[in-house]
């Protein structure tokens, strides 16, 4: 893994062109912020200035840092007033190491068009009194850069040979599972920078994703689907589970029919599992069903949520209330993609990873247990093994229960009934998906499993990725009453996979008074 670097400096300095050239020779993710912040914002900057103001945007560049923060191997650049608050330079200094571009103020003016498009310059001594406003915000850097007479190219080679910086890993291995189910059989793709197996030309295509995704990968995408002589259009839901609602899902609809969508044309889900599920139910009513592909971006969406075609949304009744079984035509899971997740993020998908060994592999458990460095630094050629073997297992489960009808694809909801009402009754804001899963289930094993000395190794395994293992009592109270409501209820019971041993657990009917 590597750190992050970030890059500062007045506006026309070059950051932008340098940052995505760095990225792509090092093999890391690239973000803008001021992208970002258009993205979410849906205007340009120079409109947000205008219909909004400058504190307005100052308190977006904020809720930005909020955002990347835990995010590994990126190269960040910054928008140039950024650094004007201490505490974001505080921030930006413990994600990564910094880098300062400076250019000389008679570069700069020949660089910087005073033609309304940066809403601060409106004339040459408009650029010449913020440069003297702002000198000496940058100097925290860790090293600094002069881009004044030399082109962005060389500018890349300095910054590696300064900051000694190397390649992230790569991995040229790639797999294809085709899963097969009784309405869709499609191909599942794991490999590293993999956008070349998008089969899509002369189509309409409109891409689902959030503003943090977005401003990392869409216009990786776009341009790929440009060059196949696709027509692209995007929507943007801010990111949450509490997004994850018919309200939502309104406005695509909205949204689709503003631009004509066809049954033929395709939607493509480019995020976790919010927007998987998001974009698989859009799919699969709109229009009585289209076209879809998803291109997973977290581990827990990669082994579990963008596979086996189960959509989704929330009400107030519970997670997942509302929802179809509906296969997409392809799913993209590419290992580069989980290199740049957050160490939250990338243990939330961990969750899912250790359901599957303790439901079905005992060999993925001991994986799990025995190089659990490797896995936490994010091995690739391991990240490989792991997700291959997620969905593979998934493919068999539903080639013999697409939808849940003959009891065997119920074993996928181990650790879920408790799981999915931990996260409603805290409206999915304190504990991720993952986490709750983690509780769920030690809580279930606890109340119905065979009472067997793997459970402590169960508990063991889960503390090693840094996962809660014990549900307070205080949210326990609360849960009474969502029992009833679950969709596995029937009447006083509930059919659960009940654990017996790792790598093996049996769906049975319990009754729902025993979960309390």
């Amino acid at each position: 893994m590597s750190d992050n670097i970030i890059l500062i400096g007045f506006m026309g300095t070059g950051k932008d062109t340098i940052g995505k050239l760095l990225a792509h020779r090092l093999n890391m993710g690239f973000i803008s912020t001021d992208e970002m912040i258009e993205l979410v914002e849906q205007r340009s900057i120079k409109k947000i200035f205008e219909e909004k103001g400058e504190v307005y945007f100052r308190e977006k560049e904020k809720w930005v840092i909020e955002k990347i923060r835990g995010l590994k191997n990126v190269v960040i650049a910054t928008g140039g007033g950024m650094v004007i608050d201490l505490k974001n330079r505080k921030e930006l200094q413990k994600m990564g190491v910094v880098v300062q571009v400076v250019t000389n103020i008679e570069t700069l003016k020949k660089r910087i068009i005073p033609n309304g498009e940066r809403p601060l310059i409106r004339n040459v001594r408009d650029i010449e009194r913020l440069y003297r406003e702002r000198r000496g915000i940058y100097d925290f850097a860790t090293i600094k850069i002069d881009t004044s007479e030399k082109k962005s190219i060389v500018m890349v080679d300095e910054i590696i040979k300064k900051l000694k910086l190397k390649e992230v890993q790569t991995l040229k291995e790639k797999a294809e599972i085709h899963i097969k189910t009784k309405s869709k059989n499609y191909p599942v793709v794991i490999g590293y920078n993999i956008m070349d197996h998008l089969p899509i030309s002369n189509n309409k295509v409109v891409i689902i994703t959030n503003p943090l995704v977005g401003a990392l990968y869409i216009n990786e995408l776009i341009h790929h689907l440009r060059k196949m002589k696709n027509e692209i259009d995007y929507f943007i839901i801010p990111d949450g589970e509490e997004y994850k609602n018919f309200e939502v899902v309104q406005k695509i609809y909205d949204y689709l029919f503003q631009k004509d969508f066809q049954r033929k044309d395709f939607i493509l889900s480019l995020g976790g599992g919010v927007i998987t599920d998001i974009a698989g139910f859009v799919a699969s009513t709109f229009k009585r069903g289209c076209r879809v592909i998803h291109i997973p971006t977290t581990l827990l969406c990669q082994v579990d949520a963008a596979i086996g075609g189960k959509t989704g949304i929330n009400t107030a009744y519970g997670k997942n209330m509302l929802g179809t079984f509906y296969q997409p035509e392809l799913v993209l899971c590419d290992l580069k993609k989980l290199l740049t997740l957050s160490d939250k993020e990338f243990l939330n998908g961990i969750a899912e990873v250790i359901k599957y060994s303790l439901i079905h592999s005992r060999r993925l458990f001991n994986i799990l247990k025995k190089k659990k460095d490797y896995v936490k630094n994010r091995n690739l050629q391991l990240l490989f093994e792991i997700v291959k073997e997620c969905v593979s297992i998934k493919d068999r489960i539903i080639n013999q229960d697409e939808t849940e009808e003959k009891g065997i694809r119920e074993i996928l909801n181990f650790g879920h009934t408790i799981g999915h009402m931990i996260e409603t009754v805290t409206d999915y804001n304190i504990y991720s998906h993952g986490e709750a899963i983690s509780m769920g289930m030690v809580a279930e094993m606890r109340l119905f499993g065979k009472k067997t000395e793997e459970l402590g190794e169960v508990i063991s395994l889960l503390k090693d990725y840094r996962l809660p293992t014990n549900v307070q009592g205080k949210i326990l109270s609360k849960m009474k009453k969502l029992i009833f409501r679950d969709k596995k209820a029937k009447g006083k019971y509930i059919t659960i996979p009940v654990f017996e041993k790792i790598g093996r657990v049996r769906v049975k009917e319990v009754l729902c008074k025993k979960f309390f």
